[in-house]
């Protein structure tokens, strides 16, 4: 499934988050004079924050020269990141939140391509630095501490592009900085902590427009996949709504999650292989990536330790089509190879930390399986050729996760995973080393969920 088709399809993350928002009762917006101690925490307000987190880039490319072309879709890697956001909400219902924020963010996203020939030579690499957006957001609150919430709007970004070419010992270099503009949207969770503090997990995925470096025949279309969680205070500072619905008291209810459960979940992710190929004189080195949709079922178990922490197990299966393709026409044939991540499975661990009974903040990690299909298509000269290979790799997978209660036994989570694998020799000469970045959004059904504990209830 090509990137178009993964913007066109949305991403089921969103479509998640916004089927819960559409399944909240409508609720009265008659306004009394209540005090906000009275029912939780309010909104409305300013806030700052700073974020850390990680993802991928991936650089769509093509060239053409008399009557040869080359396309990749695409170049990539990984990387981290930091940001610092300020914005403002305001909550118009009871339930639901609006808003508008402003960010600037470092990233060290860099992808690069290499290849040698006996007295030759040339390397390319492309550098995501310094982006910035301006956002809107609107929210569903599942309960009062607990912000579910799209955000989107327009981005740049600083995109640096430097490449050498050494041969018969003449040297050629070139570099340049652009800025590309574009759009981004992603589902996010927020939760209350103390005092006016609040914890955010959000993805993000960015679409750029194409540029081309000057000098060169090469269109660079690139785009981002990221998750950010931050750390934001809030001020406050605006006339916030108060309704009747508000007017009892908010006691926050004791919940136990010690229990069995089951879901699913839908998202997307970027597949980033590392291939390395060595034959006689001649090497590459390449960072190919391929963007996609993913679909999940999982199912665990949590045992409540504490009133504020948890442990558990869980283990999925996933059939995702994170695909990354690499295509070359020249002297009347052309050829084609693609790499697709199809399959995946993990087993893993999770801790968690309840800031309110009814939210969790939580780390998973443990053990990752990943198949890819690898094909080779080839047309020359009335021939054809093709050649499909099946790979299973092995490794580990790791990644932050915000759960929380809907109602009765039903929640929800938005949960972000970094998975890398063995290098693995996928053909004489050829070397792969893949690595996934996946977010994913389910809904779940825990069968133990309800009144605490006695042991919990009492402390």
């Amino acid at each position: 499934m090509d990137r178009d088709m993964y913007l066109r399809a949305g991403m089921p993350a969103l479509a998640v988050l916004a089927a819960i928002s559409l399944a909240a009762p409508a609720l009265s917006q008659t306004s009394t004079a209540i005090p906000a101690k009275a029912y939780g925490p309010v909104w409305t307000g300013f806030y700052v924050g700073a974020a850390f987190g990680g993802g991928a880039l991936v650089n769509k490319m093509n060239t053409s020269a008399g009557g040869a072309s080359l396309g990749l879709d695409g170049l990539g890697s990984s990387g981290v990141l930091g940001s610092i956001y300020g914005g403002v909400d305001y909550q118009v219902l009871p339930k639901a939140i609006i808003g508008a924020l402003a960010e600037a963010t470092l990233s060290g996203f860099q992808s690069s391509a290499t290849a040698q020939v006996p007295g030759a030579g040339a390397t390319a690499t492309t550098t995501a630095g310094l982006g910035w957006s301006v956002l809107g957001r609107a929210g569903f609150l599942a309960n009062p501490s607990t912000l579910l919430y799209l955000v989107g709007g327009y981005t740049g970004q600083n995109i640096s592009t430097s490449g050498t070419a050494v041969a018969g010992g003449a040297v050629a270099s070139f570099s340049r900085n652009d800025t590309v503009h574009g759009w981004t949207v992603g589902p996010g969770f927020e939760t209350m902590l103390t005092g006016g503090w609040s914890a955010k997990l959000e993805y993000r995925y960015s679409q750029f427009g194409t540029t081309t470096p000057s000098g060169t025949a090469i269109n660079i279309t690139p785009s981002t996949q990221a998750i950010r969680a931050g750390l934001s205070y809030k001020f406050g500072g605006l006339a916030a709504p108060s309704y009747d619905e508000q007017a009892t008291a908010y006691r926050p209810e004791k919940t136990n999650w010690t229990g069995v459960y089951g879901g699913v979940a839908g998202g997307g992710g970027v597949a980033v292989n590392n291939v390395s190929t060595a034959f006689g004189g001649a090497s590459t080195s390449i960072t190919g990536a391929g963007q996609g949709l993913l679909g999940s079922v999982f199912a665990g178990a949590d045992y409540q330790f504490a009133p504020q922490a948890l442990v558990g197990v869980m283990g999925d299966f996933t059939w995702a089509g994170l695909q990354s393709t690499a295509s070359l026409t020249a002297g009347g044939g052309n050829a084609t190879i693609a790499a697709q991540a199809n399959r995946a499975w993990s087993v893993m661990a999770r801790l968690g930390y309840l800031p309110t009974p009814s939210t969790l903040l939580y780390a998973a990690g443990g053990y990752a399986g990943q198949n890819i299909t690898s094909t080779a298509t080839a047309f020359a000269g009335g021939a054809s050729a093709f050649a499909s290979q099946d790979n299973t790799f092995h490794g580990w997978t790791v990644g932050p996760g915000v759960e929380t209660v809907v109602t009765g036994g039903w929640t929800t989570r938005l949960e972000y995973r970094y998975s890398q694998f063995q290098q693995q020799q996928i053909l004489s000469g050829v070397g792969i080393q893949p690595e996934t970045h996946t977010v994913r959004a389910g809904l779940a059904y825990k069968f133990g969920i309800g009144a605490p504990s006695p042991s919990i209830a009492s402390e």
